[in-house]
């Protein structure tokens, strides 16, 4: 009997154990899992340095020497004076500071770009309206004042931050972190979440040089720059070309740069330079002189229908007389003036030349006691190196040689004597293509007056 009390008291006293255990684990509070707060967005924005000491800024803040902070392009992100209530991370070259946005700007004011409900919304995210507008004629590429944009800037960083805090020492992209999007990921932490880019922007599409071709950048240094009016922007081969602005006055024509190639082994090649398609409007009438086998050919170019394109400067033969290194000069005098003259790369492509010339009589007058013969011709691809021209008396005669191997279009034939003549040409190129003798005659005296 004992026993089983015992037993029976241990089975209720177990119970009660348990059916506590269950009661404290029904009555514990459930706790959700903490969420994590999503990371502020990044973007890779053109930036400029502020400037402006003594200036003030929108939030009333007076601009001191060596000042830290940023302005962005909507009112809506201003801090109130001496607050941070907005304000950004920047990193550049591995360097990062976090700073407060104290002025409203470059160019626009309502352009809030890292809002997903953007007032621009045809435009991404991501991507300033001024650089839209620079880069793609976007608002016919003017701000919301109508002024001409003339940088795709979208934040103005003071001159502390700029020169000190991130090591800037020319306006350039660097990543911005919007701080009151989301939480800071601190240095080398932040991640772009948009490029900010249009798909069929030609100012960013990736540029490869000619294959087989060998190539001078304008960052290399077979590229010799002359002058100091120089200006740089964002696009072209490896991301970046040089500029100028052109003038029609051979006085102020002070700014030029030339490409060499010196390595470059004997033959033919077609000299192509590539045109970037970003900024100011390009010259209508580049003027590039190629150095080529002892003679210089001068080419003009429309830059502007050549943007973003390798426009052909002709093809040429290179390793003449003295083996003179290959070179192309560019200068910023134009036919036009105020245009920007670019500068970016040049290429030398092989060519192999197998066609012949094409060549005819172009006209046949009286002169005096004789005949004025002219003749002409165009080649493909070298170009025409000489002449032959062949005469014979009509009706019968055979064909004799009157000039060979001349570069001469014309010369005089006579005396005729009462006599009528029939005449022919033929030309080689530079690559030693003959043209063949036609086997009739190509024109002749018999109805000149």
């Amino acid at each position: 009997m004992r026993g089983s009390i015992v037993r029976r008291g241990l089975i209720v006293a177990v119970l009660v154990v348990l059916s506590t255990a269950i009661a404290h684990v029904q009555a514990a509070p459930t706790t959700a899992p903490s969420q994590q707060p999503p990371v502020a967005p990044t973007y890779r924005i053109f930036a400029t340095r502020e400037g402006l000491v003594g200036y003030r800024t929108a939030n009333g803040h007076i601009i001191q020497p060596r000042d830290r902070f940023v302005a962005l392009p909507c009112w809506c992100a201003l801090s109130p004076k001496g607050t941070d209530k907005f304000k950004v991370r920047l990193t550049y070259n591995g360097r990062s500071v976090v700073v407060p946005v104290w002025d409203v700007g470059p160019w626009n004011t309502r352009d809030d770009y890292w809002n997903p409900n953007r007032r621009y919304g045809d435009l991404p995210v991501g991507m300033p309206m001024a650089e839209a507008a620079y880069f793609h004629g976007y608002n016919g590429g003017r701000d919301e004042w109508g002024r001409r944009i003339t940088l795709p800037n979208g934040i103005d960083i003071a001159d502390g931050t700029f020169w000190d805090d991130l090591g800037m020492t020319k306006s350039d992209y660097v990543y911005v972190t919007f701080l009151w999007l989301g939480e800071d990921p601190g240095p080398g932490g932040a991640i772009e979440v948009g490029n900010g880019e249009y798909t069929d922007d030609p100012a960013q599409t990736m540029v490869t040089a000619p294959e087989g071709a060998l190539t001078v950048d304008n960052t290399d240094t077979a590229f010799n720059p002359i002058g100091k009016d120089w200006y740089e922007e964002p696009c072209g081969l490896n991301k970046q070309h040089q500029w100028t602005y052109s003038t029609t006055d051979p006085a102020k024509a002070t700014t030029a740069a030339t490409w060499q190639a010196p390595n470059l082994s004997p033959g033919f090649y077609e000299v192509k330079a590539y045109i970037p398609a970003c900024g100011n409007p390009a010259t209508t009438s580049a003027r590039y002189r190629i150095s080529h086998a002892g003679a210089t050919t001068e080419v003009t170019l429309d830059q502007q229908s050549a943007a973003g394109q390798w426009a052909s400067l002709g093809t040429y033969y290179f390793g003449g007389p003295g083996n003179e290194v290959p070179q192309v000069f560019l200068s910023d005098l134009t036919g036009d003036r105020g245009m920007a003259v670019r500068y970016d790369a040049l290429a030398w492509e092989p060519r192999s030349d197998t066609t012949p010339p094409n060549t005819q009589i172009l006209a046949i007058t009286r002169a005096d006691n004789g005949f004025s013969i002219k003749w002409g011709g165009n080649d493909d691809m070298t170009g025409i190196a000489s002449y032959d021209v062949q005469v014979r008396l009509l009706p019968d005669g055979g064909w004799t040689d009157w000039k060979k191997e001349i570069t001469d279009l014309s010369a005089w034939f006579g005396p005729d004597e009462g006599k009528q003549f029939a005449f022919r040409v033929r030309a080689r190129d530079w690559a030693g293509n003959v043209e063949p003798w036609e086997e009739a005659a190509i024109a002749d005296t018999t109805n000149v007056p």
